[in-house]
């Protein structure tokens, strides 16, 4: 049993007020995921994501351009928690790659920044299924964070009135519950749709700039399904 898909992901689109001044901040990305069942129990997973955020306006006429990428891989053990198998626990842990950067652009002067990414994951999840085509899991991920290598022609005052300056001193821990819920049509066997909500809540004293909501819509290929409506 398997599964591939992709989806696109957004943050709710924010318009603020600084000085008298508006500024705006969108954001635009794509996830593609894919896992696959070792056995009854054991599975691996891998997903990768690419951000493309950008905030402009405000009174120093900022355009700040972010892109931040993200592969991880991991695996977990999972069981059915009754006997009709529609209700399961499961839990995954893993590790991730990537790199975060962004330029900025405004009346001060053009700057970049970026970093290396390395994230460890734990999350527990509960799925539930029902006799039809819909599905819905309940994801509750931890996920530890660390920044390395980070590069900036930024001054030491900038990095510390824009929360940047101890990136790379402390690991940061997210806390990050997920709602996720999926449907299929049985006349369109393997293909099923799904949407997502997820909040990132930042464990720790010391205050950072982060996109605390986010949603995504797509669609996979369930191969079990696929299989099992083909007969192989």
């Amino acid at each position: 049993d398997g599964k591939i898909g992709a989806a696109y992901s957004t943050n709710p689109r924010t318009d603020e007020v600084y000085n008298d001044e508006r500024v705006y901040s969108n954001t635009n990305g794509i996830d593609v995921q894919g896992a696959y069942a070792l056995s009854d129990n054991w599975a691996i997973q891998a997903s990768h994501f690419q951000r493309w955020e950008r905030t402009t306006g405000g009174p120093d006429s900022v355009t700040i351009k972010y892109n931040r990428n993200l592969t991880e891989l991991g695996g977990g053990y999972y069981f059915a928690m009754n006997k009709r198998k529609t209700a399961f626990l499961q839990v995954f842990g893993g590790a991730g790659l990537g790199k975060f950067s962004f330029t900025d652009h405004s009346v001060y002067g053009d700057y970049f920044h970026q970093a290396d990414i390395l994230k460890f994951y734990v999350q527990p999840a509960f799925v539930f299924r029902s006799k039809g085509s819909f599905s819905t899991s309940i994801a509750l991920r931890g996920s530890f964070v660390k920044f390395n290598s980070i590069k900036t022609n930024y001054t030491a005052n900038q990095l510390s009135d824009y929360q940047l300056s101890n990136l790379d001193y402390h690991t940061k821990f997210f806390f990050e519950p997920a709602f996720v819920s999926s449907f299929g049509f049985k006349n369109v066997p393997g293909l099923r749709f799904e949407f997502q909500g997820s909040l990132s809540l930042l464990a720790a004293y010391d205050p950072s700039n982060y996109r605390p909501v986010n949603f995504s819509v797509g669609s996979y290929l369930d191969f079990g399904s696929l299989r099992r409506s083909t007969g192989k």
